[in-house]
């Protein structure tokens, strides 16, 4: 059986050696995660834009969904933009990545958009 004499003393002996290990794990740590934050800052649900016609694409996240329209978020990354489904449209699953083209419509916010067609679901 190992006595707590002998733990402290390897402890003592390889307290620098562990130290720098912990060291190295916290850095790589924080580097994943500044990585993994950057990169979701730099995604935009918004895509190009022709003739006042821009394409969405992103993770759908319902917001009201009625039988008469639904409304949700499309979000990709950190940004997201709030969109109305047109009425004959079928509700888009919740967390199911969509691409969709709309019309800006900043009379209802400075990021809603108004679906001209119905969203297609992507294949995850």
């Amino acid at each position: 059986m190992i006595g707590m004499t002998q733990i402290r003393s390897y402890f003592e002996r390889h307290r620098k050696s562990i130290g720098t290990g912990v060291g190295i794990l916290l850095v790589g740590a924080i580097c994943i995660a500044l990585l993994v934050g950057v990169s979701g800052l730099q995604q935009n649900p918004v895509g190009s834009t022709v003739d006042g016609i821009t394409e969405l694409q992103g993770s759908f996240q319902p917001y009201s969904c009625t039988p008469h329209h639904c409304t949700g978020y499309i979000s990709a990354g950190a940004r997201s933009v709030f969109v109305f489904l047109p009425k004959s449209c079928p509700d888009p699953k919740r967390n199911a990545t969509i691409r969709g083209h709309g019309k800006r419509s900043p009379s209802l916010g400075s990021a809603t958009y108004i679906l001209v067609s119905c969203p297609s679901e992507l294949p995850a």
